[in-house]
């Protein structure tokens, strides 16, 4: 018999849920409770209305309101503190990260404004962020193809595992370059060979398709 599968929004929303319920139930209980000590106490003290007993009684339970009242104020005051430590802005705060390093899919160190710089480049911002950054390495005679790099971004987040130069040949006067390189997959003991072919466009190295 085959297992269903749960998926982990429905698992996150059933335990938040659960935990609620139990919260709420908490709550409902300990609300009963404190009502039957309240009326349970009234009951005390009227069966047991006496003269001294009586006045006795009422001068434990003024001190007790006294008592209660003073925690309250003591509580109000905490509460206040804490609401304007809590509203006054902070300068040490550090921004969050909008864009965290990630690990590169390249494995080799590579320089700024290299062949070798924009493949790794190209590859990351694929793997890891905006297909349309990503077209920007490239120049393709292709009128559609952002498109088609946003049709395998998945296949290609799925399935590589890493990419390894091993050689860069250029042309004579350095504004071509042939990378070639290995190809490692998911799942796959053989690396598998690759080539990339580049172009020097003003200034800026693009990955030839």
């Amino acid at each position: 018999m085959t297992t269903p599968l749960v998926s982990k929004p429905l698992v996150l929303a059933t335990g938040l849920l659960t935990a609620s319920l139990l919260l709420t139930g908490c709550s409902n209980n300990d609300s009963n409770e404190v009502q039957i000590s309240e009326d349970n106490s009234e009951q005390t003290v009227v069966a047991n209305s006496n003269g001294p007993v009586e006045e006795a009684v009422a001068a434990k339970d003024d001190g007790i309101m006294a008592d209660n009242a003073a925690t309250d104020d003591d509580t109000l005051v905490l509460d206040s503190d804490a609401t304007n430590e809590t509203s006054m802005p902070s300068s040490n705060i550090t921004p969050v990260t909008t864009a965290p390093d990630q690990p590169s899919l390249v494995t080799n160190p590579t320089e700024p404004n290299t062949p070798e710089d924009t493949v790794k480049q190209a590859l990351d911002t694929l793997y890891y962020g905006d297909v349309e950054d990503a077209a920007g390495y490239y120049q393709v005679d292709m009128a559609n193809f952002e498109q088609e790099l946003a049709n395998t971004q998945s296949a290609f987040q799925q399935t590589v595992e890493s990419v390894t130069i091993t050689d860069t040949q250029y042309n004579a006067d350095n504004t071509k370059a042939t990378i070639t390189g290995e190809l490692r997959l998911k799942g796959q003991d053989e690396p598998a060979p690759l080539t990339y072919q580049l172009r020097k466009v003003n200034g800026q190295w693009k990955i030839l398709g």
